[in-house]
């Protein structure tokens, strides 16, 4: 490669980075590719980025609107429910596949309609934002090579940031197909919670948390404290989708999930406030249930039933399994020990608690 042109270019220092260079343009990269990257200051990952991005940016949402036949604040709003910003409407900032995909929302929304086309997006977006971010740490923490700070060599890092990049796109073929299998068990699931035409669903509801996690922040190490988190919630995942449930959402030091089943509602507590590993390293896990007709809506819950299921968790003490009436009247095998009423936030009248266990 010409060092003296890709200086006169705009590529700052090409002598002392000719291996990095020389690795791009032995990889088909032009010198116009590696200026724009430059003056990004990702000329170390453009290897890695080409196969990242859905493809080059070449359209703005304004370009988008015209291709899509769709007024361009539609368009606009819609990149937004997705959690993704563009400063500029004329800015180039998608690929061909980027107004590809937005063909897809365009054909969602007239089928199901603005509002639930919208919440559709913003379901997605928020589960694409996660995910990036859970790759984004497995790769920083499975293989630092991908950070320039920690090699200081941009060559280096380049090569084993494009090395990792290339499981974005069978990551991709992954996701297509855990979400087809998820359809299946949803559709399955929902035709257990369903009655009738009604928007609501019967069901129940469990909250299980780490007792004292603010004090537990304080005593463990991070390295412990992620330890702890991961296996916690790797283990309510696998607990909850082993007894037939389906789990809704981790929230850091607490784990929601739904099952049609009381007494399978109740076996995953009994998991979770069991955990060996929590136990291990001397945490307690407490939980709350409730049972009754709740709203499924975006990929969540709301209703009674999850705020009543909500506060019993936290009225619970470590290690104990809370749950009112209408839970213990529909279980087999359980000892229910009712405990003297108490009042929860949110509900006018007082709740009889029951702490349950095995019988």
């Amino acid at each position: 490669m010409d060092l003296d042109a890709a200086e006169r270019a705009g590529i700052r220092d090409a002598t002392r980075r000719a291996a990095l260079l020389d690795y791009l343009d032995g990889l088909g990269f032009s010198l116009e590719e590696m200026v724009a990257a430059e003056a990004q200051g990702r000329l170390f990952a453009l290897a890695g980025d080409a196969v990242v991005r859905s493809g080059p940016p070449r359209h703005s949402l304004r370009d988008a609107a015209a291709a899509l036949g769709t007024p361009l604040a539609d368009v606009a709003h819609a990149w937004s429910a997705l959690g993704l910003t563009v400063a500029d409407h004329d800015q180039p900032a998608l690929s061909d596949a980027d107004i590809a995909g937005l063909r897809t929302w365009v054909e969602l929304r007239r089928a199901v309609g603005e509002d639930v086309s919208s919440a559709m997006l913003r379901v997605l977006g928020t589960s694409m934002a996660r995910l990036a971010e859970a790759e984004s740490a497995a790769m920083r923490g499975g293989a630092p090579e991908i950070q320039l700070d920690y090699t200081a060599d941009e060559a280096r890092t380049a090569k084993a940031y494009a090395e990792v990049a290339q499981l974005v796109p069978l990551i991709g073929s992954l996701m297509d197909s855990v979400h087809r299998q998820h359809l299946q068990a949803t559709r399955t699931y929902f035709e257990q919670v369903v009655h009738g035409a009604s928007a609501s669903v019967v069901v129940g509801v469990g909250f299980a948390d780490l007792s004292g996690f603010t004090a537990l922040t304080e005593r463990l190490s991070l390295a412990e404290l992620s330890r702890v988190l991961s296996t916690f919630g790797s283990t309510a995942s696998e607990v909850v989708h082993e007894h037939g449930g389906r789990l809704v959402k981790l929230l850091g030091d607490a784990v929601m999930w739904v099952s049609a089943d009381p007494n399978r509602l109740v076996e995953v507590a009994l998991h979770l406030v069991q955990n060996p590993i929590a136990a291990s390293a001397g945490i307690q896990v407490r939980a709350g249930l409730a049972y009754g007709s709740a709203l499924a809506l975006d990929g969540d819950y709301f209703g009674s039933p999850v705020n009543l299921a909500a506060r019993l968790v936290a009225a619970a003490d470590p290690g104990q399994i809370l749950a009112p009436r209408q839970v213990t009247e529909q279980l087999t095998g359980w000892l229910c020990e009712p405990l003297p009423p108490v009042t929860l936030r949110g509900f006018e009248e007082p709740v009889t608690p029951y702490a349950l266990r095995p019988a």
